[in-house]
């Protein structure tokens, strides 16, 4: 029974009550006794319905007395998983004030529940992403989702992180929102973690890329190798037998001619293997840079007469500079495979007679070095790939060569700090140059 029906009950109780009244008012005496026994058998009838209502009342209040405590009981579980939750959460009201925060959000923030209540929480997000936070926030009056999105937040007196924030409206009727609930979690670890798994998968990537490349390389350095030593190994063979069973019916004269055709073709040889030493040589002993103090007039001209006598006159080597003296850290390694390898490129790819001009001079701090040649030249279209392992020009023909020598000048002078540079015009002529920083306690001398 509830209240309305209790009230019922008495009310209809006075009516009973009065309309007896009223019949003892207009009953005669002899009527008295069964009057009267008429009125206790209304007031026994009226008590027992009394009292079923009081106990049905009663029962009302322990229904009402167990659902409190069951209240109570819910309410005391969600404030221990609302304060023992691993998560900030938070409640605020519409306009992002703090109401309540647990456990969890004081240590994200920072700061104790009494600083906190009662503080707009965008206080607490960084200025930069001020404008979008408001944005999201706006866009929580009109929206039955969930809204989710990632803001970085200041905490007090703490470096910066980064938090996935999951927001929800609170509404106690379908269109009457109260409140916010807001669950932040610090994604800062898991965004590091995540960026180094990126790192590294780009690092398995680029190593399985080398790797293959380096295969590639290997491929195709066993194949040009096997091709380029097979025609020098030739001539040294056809040579040798042909001295061996004829050289004591030959003159000094034709002897000599074998003999010069198997050193050239050792000398060719020993200049591929060297490139192939270079080539493979691993990633340490690439970046090795061991500049000592030398004179660099001097160390050319020393290069150029071992060359010219190895061409065996087949070509003028025209040296022009205006210095007897330029004296720097060079790294005589690197500067020799430099050198020696466009020298030679020059002599090899120019008609025999002709002339190599080679100039060195200084111009701020700078050696400027360039070799021109007069032979076959470049095609346009092969100038950007020169400096690529095994790019030979499209006009090469027969002449031999493995396409390394100037991957190996560009990789030295990479080394060195260098440039290079190649202008060329094809069979007319074809000019390289280099520019080499030189440090600062390094030695002029104009010829005198």
């Amino acid at each position: 029974m509830n209240l309305h029906d209790w009230e019922l009950e008495i009310w209809n109780m006075r009516q009973r009550i009065a309309f007896l009244q009223r019949q003892s008012e207009q009953a005669q005496v002899a009527d008295d006794l069964q009057f009267i026994t008429t009125i206790f058998e209304e007031l026994h009838q009226a008590l027992e319905e009394l009292q079923i209502a009081q106990e049905d009342l009663q029962q009302q209040n322990q229904e009402l007395s167990n659902a409190r405590q069951v209240l109570l009981i819910q309410n005391r579980r969600y404030q221990e998983l609302f304060e023992e939750a691993p998560d900030a959460y938070l409640v605020t009201n519409m306009q992002g004030v703090v109401q309540e925060a647990n456990r969890a959000a004081n240590n994200l923030l920072n700061i104790s529940n009494g600083f906190l209540i009662g503080e707009p929480l965008d206080i607490y997000i960084a200025e930069e992403e001020q404008v979008n936070f408001h944005y999201q926030l706006r866009n929580l009056y009109s929206s039955v989702d969930i809204q989710e999105w990632e803001v970085n937040i200041c905490p007090r007196n703490r470096t910066p992180i980064i938090a996935a924030v999951r927001v929800a409206v609170i509404r106690h009727q379908p269109d009457q929102s109260v409140g916010l609930r807001w669950l932040l979690r610090d994604t800062t670890t898991t965004k590091q973690t995540q960026a180094k798994l990126q790192r590294a998968e780009e690092a398995t990537r680029q190593a399985l890329l080398q790797e293959k490349k380096l295969s590639e390389l290997k491929s195709h350095l066993l194949a040009t190798t096997s091709h380029e030593f097979r025609n020098p190994l030739a001539t040294i063979h056809s040579s040798a037998e042909l001295l061996e069973h004829y050289r004591h019916k030959w003159s000094d004269e034709r002897q000599v001619a074998h003999f010069r055709r198997i050193q050239k073709s050792v000398m060719h040889m020993t200049q591929l293997l060297n490139d192939l030493l270079i080539m493979s040589q691993d990633e340490a002993e690439k970046s090795e840079f061991k500049p000592a103090s030398l004179n660099l007039i001097e160390f050319c001209r020393e290069l150029l007469a071992e060359l010219q006598q190895d061409d065996r006159s087949h070509h003028a080597i025209a040296f022009q500079t205006n210095y007897q003296c330029i004296e720097a850290d060079f790294d005589p390694k690197l500067l020799h495979q430099i050198l020696n390898n466009l020298i030679l490129n020059a002599m090899k790819y120019s008609p025999h007679g002709s002339t190599i001009r080679f100039s060195v001079n200084y111009i701020h701090n700078q050696a400027i070095l360039q070799i021109q040649d007069f032979g076959i030249g470049i095609p346009p279209a092969d100038i950007e790939h020169i400096f690529e392992p095994f790019h030979r020009g499209s006009n090469v023909a027969n002449i031999p060569g493995m396409g390394l020598g100037m991957s190996i000048v560009k990789k030295a002078l990479s080394l060195h700090g260098g440039e290079i540079t190649v202008e060329s015009l094809v069979n007319r002529q074809t000019t390289f140059t280099i520019t080499l920083p030189l440090t600062e306690d390094l030695r002029i001398l104009l010829v005198s």
